[in-house]
């Protein structure tokens, strides 16, 4: 009872939210709220960020949606960029980041280049008032590039898969660290998919074989009810 009652104390209640017709997604606000909740995690530990920046927006009395000001003024001091940027880009503890230029300059040392509309993105477009939201998600964009290359590599990703699958074809090798994931992914899909077959298989084996022991067991009885009289 008392185990019973330990595992309804363990269990977590997920509020699964509801989801969106495609016509009625609101694609911008989504890659905001992802963008900001990705730069966040990074800046502050995903354990340890503080509560008024869960949650990047907040409605007006107008019942309008705009980002909270402290998210946006933590976004144009660029103490976000220069947390996150700093742990990302490895930078010297002696020396951390310090404002946009900082770190869009460590971003250029690592071949990475904050972009807007094909346009390099400026301190000066990143500390625009009111906020030019497009510069900001080109560089968390960039600082989110900068985070996959140093956690990804075609090597790793090819030396990875190799584990499961022996058979390659040159062909099919990826070739930068965008097709590296999606080749991985597709590995993974194909993994899953060889255990699922098997799987299939053993349980279509175990049933034609418990098909027959049943079948050789209601004979056995009637056999036995011929001669039991």
């Amino acid at each position: 009872m008392g185990d019973a009652v330990d595992a309804k104390e363990m269990r977590k209640t997920f509020i699964v939210p509801a989801i969106k017709p495609f016509d009625h997604y609101d694609f911008s606000r989504a890659k905001i709220a992802c963008n900001l909740a990705w730069l966040v995690a990074k800046a502050f530990g995903t354990e340890n960020v503080p509560q008024e920046l869960r949650e990047p927006f907040y409605t007006d009395q107008y019942d309008q949606e705009h980002i909270k000001p402290p998210v946006v003024n933590l976004l144009l001091s660029a103490e976000l960029y220069c947390r996150a940027g700093s742990l990302i880009l490895k930078s010297d503890a002696a020396k951390p980041l310090l404002g946009h230029d900082a770190v869009i300059q460590a971003l250029a040392q690592k071949g990475l280049y904050v972009t807007d509309q094909e346009k390099l993105v400026t301190e000066r477009d990143l500390h625009k008032k009111p906020i030019q939201m497009s510069a900001h998600l080109a560089m968390i964009d960039t600082l989110m590039m900068a985070y996959t290359v140093e956690m990804i590599s075609v090597e790793k990703v090819i030396a990875c898969t190799q584990q499961y699958s022996s058979f390659f074809q040159a062909t099919d090798l990826p070739y930068d660290i965008e097709d590296a994931v999606m080749y991985w992914i597709n590995k993974v899909n194909e993994h899953l998919k060889d255990i699922m077959e098997q799987e299939q298989k053993l349980k279509e084996h175990h049933g034609a074989e418990s098909a027959g022991v049943q079948k050789l067991s209601v004979e056995d009885k009637r056999g036995r009810s011929m001669y039991d009289f």
